[in-house]
């Protein structure tokens, strides 16, 4: 007997739940996408902890580098960072304290405080860079250009829907009356 190769929208038990199909795959597709991100992470801490430092201190040391014109302040970095005020403030003390970064007077506002790379910070941060450039290749050479520029959009989309669902949760936050602990039921927590 031919068997019908048409896709059923029932099975045996009743209707399927392509709600639940598909909220399964993007289970599946988060699960996948935090291992590959734990061997990458793992792959370049491996790499970096060769010059003492850690990826925490490389993603601060590369933001403070990069408002090297202005001064970066701690509040700035806690925001650029995605970390609270006070966890950024013992980084800072610790990172200063191994003469990393230092804090200065604002040319621009004699008011405030910023943060500059020191000598040292540079010259870790340059190494960091060689290391992370040559793990980056090797973790990468299993895709083409084309792949490469498709993950790079994709990561993009996903990191922009992560950033509005948390702004999304910290927005919640602030409303008094909120009856649940997600109160954006609709959307999927990031």
């Amino acid at each position: 007997m031919e068997q019908d190769n048409k896709p059923n929208s029932e099975t045996v038990n009743g209707p399927i739940d392509w709600r639940s199909l598909q909220n399964n795959e993007c289970v599946e597709q988060i699960d996948l996408l935090i291992r590959t991100v734990h061997l990458v992470r793992a792959a370049l801490n491996n790499s970096f902890a060769q010059l003492e430092i850690n990826e925490v201190r490389y993603a601060a040391l590369k933001v403070i580098d990069a408002d090297r014109e202005v001064g970066c302040s701690q509040s700035e970095l806690a925001r650029k960072l995605g970390q609270s005020e006070s966890n950024i403030c013992t980084l800072v003390e610790r990172m200063e304290s191994d003469q990393l970064v230092i804090r200065q007077q604002s040319q621009k506002d004699r008011r405030k405080r910023v943060l500059q790379v020191t000598n040292q910070g540079e010259h870790i941060l340059e190494q960091v860079k060689s290391y992370h450039g040559t793990v980056s290749q090797r973790l990468l050479s299993a895709l083409n250009s084309d792949q490469r520029r498709q993950l790079t959009g994709i990561l993009q989309a996903l990191l922009k829907s992560a950033h509005i669902q948390r702004s999304q949760r910290e927005t919640a936050k602030t409303i008094l009356d909120v009856t649940g602990p997600y109160p954006f039921q609709e959307s999927p927590a990031a």
